[in-house]
């Protein structure tokens, strides 16, 4: 009986010790706890190489086993570092009934702009007047490669206004690094023809505007007759364009005049005047083999036809003389345009304008037939009075007016 005593007492000792043990156990609270090396989020450029830090695990308790059991980890790593992006890398770790995990993020970035490289030099030098096309840039980036296609291109170059000019080249890439890179194009103003040269000797310059017309041919015949040199400012009249190949054979000067005579067009903006300009440029090479750098303004610097565009002729006087042009008025008018309408008015005005001036720029137009018939009694008249009779060229006498716009 006693040693059943016993027994039972052990038997409960035992249970006891048990519950003891498992309540302990229990409290105890294993768990696993994984630790990273290094920091929980890494930020890597892309392309670099790239080599997981790691991370520790242990299964631990809170009343005991407080530093742990270290445990082996596997790792789940996804991270490309040749493209971007975030990546996860997960940890895990796994004992008996316990298992732990933990996270890291893994950024992958491209923090490096594109490259711009100018074709052609950074700083490039013309002549106002001359054509101006952009050589252009080239974009490479390290992540998305060729962004040449992407380049947007701010700021205008003026070619004929002479100045400073920026063209600013600029390119993002996928990950939004912006590069930028500009070229300086400076138009200078053509170089100067010359100085004005005065005529030693009493001067006749016979200019003629708005031709060539039904009576330019008479009129070469005529100049030709006495071997008198004059100058024509043309304009665009298909039907007799050709005769300006034959004023300059036959050595006359030829400069521009206007292909429209439309003022309302041509002083409508500078962009408006040039191209006005440069039809009849195209029209004088195409008939003389070369281009001129004499020419007229429509209605002469000092017009007033263009005030309905405020200061235009301040603007062009000053362009056209960038360009490297020389533009004419006139100190003698023969009134052909309008005041006068007799061959003896314009004989008459042409005279006493003359008698007036050491050396004369003579305004006529040759597609008036009663301005035209006046030339030879003014050639006439000339030559007995011991003038000489010249075209103008870049070193003429420009007889220039004040400029009213």
């Amino acid at each position: 009986m006693k040693n059943k005593k016993i027994l039972w007492i052990c038997v409960a000792a035992a249970v006891l010790l048990l519950i003891a043990a498992a309540a302990l156990f229990y409290a105890n609270k294993f768990h696993i706890e994984i630790e990273l090396n290094g920091e929980p989020e890494i930020t890597l450029e892309y392309g670099s190489s790239y080599t997981d830090p790691g991370a520790g695990a242990y299964l631990r308790g809170v009343l005991f086993m407080k530093e742990g059991k270290e445990l082996p980890v596997t790792a789940e790593d996804p991270v490309d570092p040749e493209k971007t992006g975030s990546y996860t890398v997960r940890y895990a770790a796994r004992k008996w009934g316990w298992s732990g995990e933990a996270e890291r993020t893994v950024r992958v970035v491209d923090t490096q702009p594109p490259v711009l490289q100018l074709a052609g030099s950074e700083k490039i030098t013309l002549t106002a007047g001359a054509a101006f096309e952009d050589p252009g840039c080239s974009a490479s980036d390290g992540y998305d490669g060729d962004l040449t296609s992407q380049i947007t291109v701010t700021g205008e170059v003026d070619t004929k206004t002479a100045g400073t000019y920026t063209l600013t080249y600029e390119v993002k890439d996928s990950s939004g690094n912006a590069a930028s890179l500009s070229r300086t194009v400076t138009v200078k103003a053509a170089a100067s023809t010359g100085n004005t040269v005065l005529p030693k000797n009493r001067t006749i310059y016979l200019t003629f505007d708005d031709g060539p017309g039904p009576y330019t041919a008479k009129l070469l015949d005529v100049l030709a007759k006495y071997n008198v040199k004059a100058t024509f400012f043309v304009t665009n009249k298909p039907d007799y364009n050709h005769l300006i190949a034959r004023m300059a054979q036959e050595g006359h000067a030829v400069g521009i005049h206007t292909a429209s005579h439309n003022y309302k067009e041509i002083y409508a903006s500078e962009e408006a005047f040039f191209a006005d300009q440069q039809i009849m440029q195209d029209i004088i090479i195409e008939q003389t083999g070369s281009p001129t750098r004499l020419m007229r303004f429509p209605g002469g610097s000092s017009n007033t036809v263009s005030n309905f565009n405020k200061g235009i002729m301040t603007r062009l006087t000053k362009a056209v003389t960038d360009r490297g042009m020389v533009y004419f008025d006139w100190n003698v008018s023969s009134g052909d345009a309008g005041e006068v309408n007799t061959t003896a008015e314009v004989v008459k005005n042409v005279k006493n304008g003359i008698l007036s001036c050491r050396y004369a720029n003579v305004l006529q137009h040759d597609i008036k037939k009663f301005s035209v018939n006046a030339v030879e009694e003014i050639i006439q008249w000339g030559l007995a009075n011991g003038y000489t009779f010249a075209a103008l060229d870049e070193t003429s006498p420009t007889c220039h007016h004040g400029i009213n716009n």
